[in-house]
């Protein structure tokens, strides 16, 4: 059977391949990343948001390192926006130069590992969040954020995270909100989200 490594030792060991400080760049807090379609974009480090570039949906937030770009060959354009949070330290690299360096140290085991870990968070992304109500949209959303990183988590607001990942209106996901918590199915602390109880409509 064959073994795949970690995601983490693979996007580690992907990482270590690129890693070179003259190509390296800062994108600064609250600036915005935008690249072309033949191009990946190497995350070393940073607090940073994966935007949907049409609209500016929040897609995800996290902290760095993370490859963002792989899509198929011959895409018209990239579908994502990075914005940092906090300052980021990134590379660019071309479609051609990634998979020739990877070809080069053999390293296909791990852009598989990492592609089908993202598959899998889409999957599930898609499973939380799309074709359902408002009330289970917004506990999908919660659900997401729980499962982010505890300094993410323990930074973000829950309304704002809910409303960017969804679209919905703040009034109608301050109304779901405020149920939940009624039904003490979580707790926020300052607005930030303290504990999940339950999801009556998740798990």
């Amino acid at each position: 059977m064959l073994q795949l490594p970690a995601p983490q030792t693979a996007l580690a060991h992907i990482l270590a391949i690129f890693d070179n400080d003259i190509d390296k760049r800062l994108l600064m807090r609250r600036n915005h990343l935008t690249f072309q379609a033949d191009t990946v974009c190497l995350l070393y480090s940073g607090d940073y948001s994966l935007l949907r570039r049409r609209d500016e949906l929040l897609v995800t937030r996290a902290l760095a390192p993370c490859i963002v770009g792989l899509i198929l060959p011959g895409t018209i354009g990239q579908f994502i926006t990075i914005r940092a949070n906090g300052d980021c330290h990134y590379q660019l690299v071309s479609n051609e130069d990634f998979f020739n360096k990877i070809a080069d140290q053999q390293a296909y085991h791990d852009v598989y590992t990492l592609l089908l870990e993202h598959i899998t968070w889409q999957y599930q992304r898609e499973e939380l969040l799309l074709g359902h109500s408002s009330q289970v949209c917004v506990q999908g959303a919660i659900h997401l954020l729980d499962q982010s990183e505890p300094l993410i988590r323990d930074n973000t607001n829950v309304a704002d995270f809910v409303v960017k990942s969804t679209k919905l209106s703040r009034s109608m996901v301050m109304k779901s909100m405020a149920l939940l918590r009624q039904q003490k199915a979580i707790e926020v602390v300052k607005g930030k989200l303290g504990r999940i109880n339950f999801l009556p409509d998740i798990h």
